[in-house]
């Protein structure tokens, strides 16, 4: 990836998020356990039920966009039970944008925070055209997040040499963006227990370019350019074959129809 922004937004609603992503799967409330599928850089607490069918929605692109989008998403599924519906209009689980911006900065909420957006809200924005070299590039690494990972140059074992100074002032040149922004989604992220952490991978597609310029001794790297071994093997871990997917809605039904019967038997 040539250096450019991405984000993923986080939920200005905590304990929406929180509640969203239980709801949705009840595993993302366990603590972080030796258990869990490891990846690089992935929040736990916000992936999708394995089984799930996702509906994107792209608000009523042409037929051609539809496709080159389904084709290049698609990927990211080839080994994790998951399943993509392209649907018509505004309504589904992620709801893409995509429109040409200034800077050709992308973004898409983290796993399942994309549920707690308002239903007429984007999920997930794709600011390069069709055409551009980078699109590919853009719609991986985005649908990277949609399904709950975040940025790998961000690894804490990354051991990426950042003239710190330097890169403030570039971001804040090219693309505006303030101190804060640049700590949150470019700059290495310290330890947290509420991620699992796996072998550093630079070659996921969820790597930054990383310029020379921006670093100390002209340190650089190209970053991925298409989806990893590492990336494939972790997404058939997080979202594993032979787990059914039963909806919220159908457990609550089921609840309600043995409630009768879990009393006392005397």
């Amino acid at each position: 990836m040539k250096i450019g922004t991405c984000s993923f937004p986080e939920s200005i609603d905590p304990i929406a998020s929180y509640e969203a992503a239980i709801s949705e799967r009840s595993d993302n409330a366990e603590p972080n356990t030796s258990k869990r599928a490891k990846r690089s850089v992935a929040v736990h607490t916000k992936f999708w039920k394995p089984g799930r069918i996702l509906k994107i929605a792209m608000y009523d692109e042409d037929q051609k966009t539809i496709d080159k989008v389904k084709s290049i998403a698609s990927k990211w599924i080839e080994y994790a039970n998951l399943k993509f519906e392209f649907v018509s209009g505004a309504e589904g689980d992620i709801r893409i944008k995509i429109e040409q911006t200034q800077y050709g900065d992308s973004y898409s909420y983290l796993g399942t925070d994309a549920l707690t957006r308002p239903p007429e809200k984007e999920t997930m924005q794709i600011g390069l055209p069709l055409e551009d070299d980078e699109f590919e590039f853009s719609v991986l690494h985005e649908f990277g997040h949609a399904l709950g990972l975040a940025h790998e140059h961000q690894h804490p074992d990354a051991d990426i040499p950042w003239d710190r100074e330097k890169v403030y002032a570039w971001y804040k040149e090219e693309f505006n963006l303030e101190r804060d922004q640049v700590d949150r989604d470019v700059l290495p992220l310290p330890r947290n227990t509420n991620y699992t952490y796996g072998d550093y991978d630079s070659l996921s597609i969820m790597h930054y370019d990383i310029d020379s310029r921006l670093t100390i001794n002209n340190w650089s790297h190209p970053g991925g350019s298409t989806l990893s071994r590492k990336d494939l093997e972790v997404v058939s871990k997080i979202y594993p074959h032979g787990t059914p997917y039963i909806p919220h809605s159908l457990i609550e039904l089921l609840n309600k129809i043995k409630a009768p019967f879990t009393g006392s038997s005397n």
